[in-house]
């Protein structure tokens, strides 16, 4: 079964440009590997400057590997310092339709 991340945050105005760089600097975030099987951030249209960063992986241990990476903890200390992280929420994916 596939197992997902999703981590919702909050930016300041003026640290969105530098956010948003810090997800593009990284060469692995425009390019899943073979156990990464979807990744996006998505920004709020209601409400901007609120991010959800979306991550979906083939299996348990193929996310929990990657969560101790340093590519994650980047990003993950690029919220915290940039932002508020609002919430990180551990979800596991069942495919409803081809």
């Amino acid at each position: 079964m596939q197992v997902g991340i999703q981590i919702l945050s909050e930016i300041p105005p003026e640290k969105r440009q530098e956010f948003i760089q810090s997800f593009k600097v990284l060469p692995q975030f425009e390019e899943c590997n073979d156990n990464c099987v979807f990744h996006m951030l998505f920004e709020d249209v209601g409400q901007l400057n609120r991010f959800m960063w979306v991550e979906h992986w083939r299996n348990e241990n193929a996310m929990e590997e990657y969560l101790q990476s340093d590519r994650f903890k980047t990003i993950l200390g690029a919220v915290e310092t940039l932002g508020e992280l609002i919430h990180f929420n551990m979800v596991q994916l069942e495919k409803i339709s081809q």
